[in-house]
């Protein structure tokens, strides 16, 4: 009953400090750390059996691999090969160095330095993506670079986790049993894969017949656990036997089914896992070595913030980017836990450098979220400052440059960002010969863009010069193809300020952001996720049998609605405006098709009487390939023929119903 016991402990206190955390706006993670720390042996000891504990953190690691196996998708690694392997590559390996070269220098064996280099070169997963998901910033360029560098990281927990023992033989002078080690790591892996290949969807395909949901949740969880099972008697990890389990799956016929089977599980999971961590935070240790582990917080924490922030640099990033990547990237990864876990066993690390290691990485964890919220406000002071202009060489721009942008261009149109949405404006601008200009801070597509011949000035858009340069005093319209919250707020006011006649066109991820982009001076708005619901609107209508002009007329009234407050208070209506609004909010045409069932056929119009009876105008009627505009009131109504009505909508609606 201590489990039983345990768990209900862990789930009610984990809902009360969670609750508490998002009323103080503290990711959840934090929250399950803290849960951990308070609840845990070394403070209110509400939970004292350790092994109980190291039992849960065991399964919550081989069920957290176990998603990410199965989230593991070979597409989406070809997709952003480049940043993964370039950004995670040198991520990762620069790491690594750097700590090696510390622990040499500090006295460690070769073994031990490359234990150390792994575990802080891992970022946490869960945190980043939580934080960039919270904040709506998985599509900006700092979010895709965390996205890449962390996806890298995942695929190296593996290799390492298989490494760490092979550290351990080779400290011994075993040169043979390395061998041994490696070779035998790999058959074992080979032969899991050969199984799984020939054996695994035999029996996904027998449990899939029974058609019991329950029988292939079992199922995918027994494999999870038992392939981990198995693994660990055969001298490898538990977490790798988990990982593997996951691609498996991943690579089967059903993988989606058992995707949407688990995935609900996956927050109970992580959860788990880091409350299980927060219980063996040792807060005695802690108060006893605060100074040593707060520095060495800091110490890692500066330290990969530095890394990731030069490697950014490095591919040409601006410098507001690299300052956001950095930081959101600077803390210790989970599985750097299952990695210090399996050092201290093979007796890599000491039980005291554990402890300080552990304690120190939760201090970088709970420390992320805060520096993910200042890092915009800390990007604009370094820029600002003349130490960081150097690292901005790539957006300085000469006055003869922009003087040249200025001469040579008239009327046009900029496009910011050269993703989907840019190509295609540029594609149709280009066919119609309306000139315009690019601008992109993204390196590979401003090869792009030059790759084909476009007239693109690299940099970010917040920046005057960048805007100058694109020759912003006399465009006619600036567009921003790019839906990064960060820059377009900043941009779209700046664009406003050094031209106050310029058209903006702004789009944004979400209409909770429509708003604030019109006060900042935009003229067009356009929200995802309002034009999605509107798609939808109308592909539901049409397969309704509902006709074109009805659903344009409802798509314009939703867009009166969510945009008729900035119509009015932007400008005063001229004569032409109010000619606009007449002819497409005031009247409307609606058109209806004769058939031999209505009573209106081989009918003049003037015994319809339509006009009397409703107030609508029958305006043209259309017969086959003939049209016949403005018909007299002796024109006979033949099955067929479609009748287009004019009038207000409640008049039209009206005509219509008389005519069916």
């Amino acid at each position: 009953m201590h489990i039983l016991q345990d768990i209900v402990v862990i789930l009610f206190s984990s809902i009360v400090i969670i609750f508490i955390c998002n009323a103080l706006k503290i990711p959840s993670i934090v929250g399950f750390i803290l849960t951990g720390i308070i609840i845990g042996p070394y403070s209110a000891s509400f939970i004292g059996r350790v092994e109980d504990i190291e039992a849960l953190a065991e399964i919550g690691v081989a069920l957290m691999l176990f998603i990410v196996g199965i989230e593991f998708s070979i597409k989406k690694l070809i997709r952003i090969k480049r940043l993964i392997f370039l950004a995670g590559g040198g991520q990762v390996l620069l790491t690594i160095a750097v700590v090696m070269a510390v622990s040499f220098i500090l006295g460690y064996d070769i073994s031990s330095s490359l234990l150390f280099g792994f575990l802080v070169s891992l970022s946490s997963t869960a945190i980043v993506l939580k934080l960039l998901q919270d904040k709506k910033q998985i599509d900006t360029p700092h979010g895709k670079i965390g996205l890449g560098i962390l996806l890298f990281q995942d695929l190296c927990v593996a290799p390492m986790i298989i490494l760490v023992p092979l550290l351990a033989t080779s400290s011994a002078g075993k040169t043979s049993d390395v061998i041994v080690s490696v070779v035998l790591s790999f058959v074992v892996i080979g032969l899991i894969f050969v199984l799984a290949k020939f054996v695994m969807p035999y029996m996904i395909k027998l449990i899939v017949g029974t058609r019991l949901k329950e029988m292939f949740v079992m199922a995918s969880l027994f494999l999870c656990l038992g392939m981990a099972y198995l693994t660990s008697e055969l001298g490898l990890s538990l977490a790798l036997g988990a990982f593997v389990a996951g691609i498996i799956i991943s690579e089967s016929r059903y993988s989606h089914q058992v995707i949407a089977d688990v995935m609900p599980f996956k927050e109970l999971f992580n959860g788990l896992f880091f409350i299980s961590i927060g219980m063996l935070l040792n807060l005695k240790y802690v108060s006893t070595n605060l100074s040593p582990v707060f520095l060495l917080g800091v110490g890692i924490f500066a330290l990969k913030a530095l890394i990731v922030f030069f490697l950014t640099i490095f591919f040409k990033y601006p410098l507001r980017v690299s300052v956001m990547s950095a930081m959101g990237l600077a803390q210790i990864g989970e599985f750097s836990f299952v990695i210090a876990k399996l050092g201290l066993n093979y007796e890599l690390i000491s039980d005291e450098l554990f402890q300080a290691f552990l304690s120190a990485s939760i201090i970088t964890m709970i420390f992320t979220p805060f520096a993910f919220v200042i890092s915009p406000g800390a990007a604009r002071k370094l820029e600002q400052g003349k130490l960081m202009r150097p690292f901005a060489r790539r957006e300085k721009h000469s006055e003869k440059d922009i003087r040249y942008a200025d001469d040579k261009l008239q009327k046009h149109v900029i496009i910011v960002g050269y993703g989907l949405n840019g190509k295609n404006l540029a594609r149709a601008l280009k066919r119609r010969k309306i000139p315009y200009v690019i601008v992109e801070l993204n390196p590979e597509n401003v090869i792009e863009a030059e790759r084909n011949n476009e007239f693109v000035v690299y940099g970010d858009a917040t920046k005057d010069v960048i805007l100058l340069e694109a020759g912003i005093k006399n465009a006619k319209t600036i567009t921003f193809a790019i839906s990064d919250p960060l820059v377009i707020d900043h941009a779209v006011s700046n664009a406003r300020l050094l031209n106050d006649k310029i058209y903006i066109i702004a789009r944004t991820k979400y209409v909770s952001e429509i708003d604030k982009l019109y006060e900042l001076g935009a003229n067009t708005v356009f929200a995802e996720e309002y034009e999605t619901s509107i798609e939808i609107i109308a592909r539901v209508l049409a397969l309704y049998g509902i006709s074109k002009d009805t659903i344009s007329r409802e798509i314009r009234e939703l867009h009166d609605e969510r945009y008729e407050k900035f119509r009015d208070r932007k400008q005063e209506s001229s004569i032409e405006d109010r000619i606009h609004q007449v002819i497409h909010e005031e009247i409307d045409i609606e058109s209806f098709t004769v058939s031999e069932k209505c009573g209106c056929d081989n009918r003049s119009i003037s015994e319809l009487n339509i006009r009397s009876l409703s107030g609508a105008t029958i305006i043209s009627v259309i017969r086959g390939k003939e049209s016949y505009p403005n018909p007299s009131s002796d024109f006979i109504i033949k099955p067929g023929d479609v009748i287009l009505l004019l009038g207000r909508r409640e008049q039209v609606e009206k005509a219509i119903e008389i005519l069916r």
